[in-house]
């Protein structure tokens, strides 16, 4: 299984903590399109970029509308097709990832 190990950009946390998740988004907890856009979009930082602003600025900045992303239609990670629905998207993502 390949792992994305990110950040989200809006630190709306008092600290920062790391996901690392799966590629395949098997999840039960992935419920809704801000759900799925925080983690597929450039909202969710790659946590070497968190890193090098920590040790360059001592701080993490954000780009401003960011959370803008969370708003976007549902695409897959994979293929960036446009699906209109979480159960549909997870349904076609299988397409990618046979077991």
């Amino acid at each position: 299984v390949t792992c994305s190990l990110n950040q989200y950009s809006t630190i709306c946390f008092s600290h920062i903590h790391l996901h690392v998740i799966s590629q395949d988004f098997d999840s039960p907890c992935l419920k809704n399109k801000k759900h799925w856009n925080s983690f597929t979009t450039d909202y969710f930082m790659p946590s070497h970029d968190v890193i090098r602003m920590l040790e360059t600025d001592g701080r993490v900045t954000v780009k401003e509308g960011t959370s803008e992303l969370l708003k976007l239609h549902l695409r897959c990670h994979v293929c960036h097709r446009e699906i209109p629905t979480i159960p549909a998207l997870k349904e076609h993502i299988k397409s990618h990832f046979s077991k």
